[in-house]
């Protein structure tokens, strides 16, 4: 079960706000841990995010919205799950994710 809007005894009752998600591969595709990937889903309204190991199959395409960025703002962006979060927010909030 999420964590994500959970009721909360200190806050009394859960957020309401539009809850997203997104997976990226972490291992090379020569690699036997291919299909283990990094699911995040989060709330922009309360900041509240899950991160886990998921399972995708190897010939699932999976959108690389970091492709287009120079190398060193990827690895900025790779190094911290907060940091890509709010990437994915500003793209959502222009309209550009998640792809339609």
């Amino acid at each position: 079960m999420s964590t994500i809007h959970g009721i909360r005894t200190a806050h009394g009752s859960a957020c309401d706000g539009e809850t997203r998600s997104y997976r990226f591969r972490y291992y090379a595709p020569s690699d036997s841990s291919y299909e283990r990937c990094i699911g995040l889903t989060w709330c922009s309204s309360c900041r509240e995010y899950s991160g886990a190991m998921v399972h995708v199959p190897s010939d699932e395409y999976l959108p690389d919205v970091l492709a287009d960025l120079p190398r060193p703002e990827r690895e900025r962006l790779a190094r911290s799950e907060v940091k890509l979060l709010d990437y994915l927010d500003r793209l959502a909030r222009r309209g550009a994710w998640p792809p339609r």
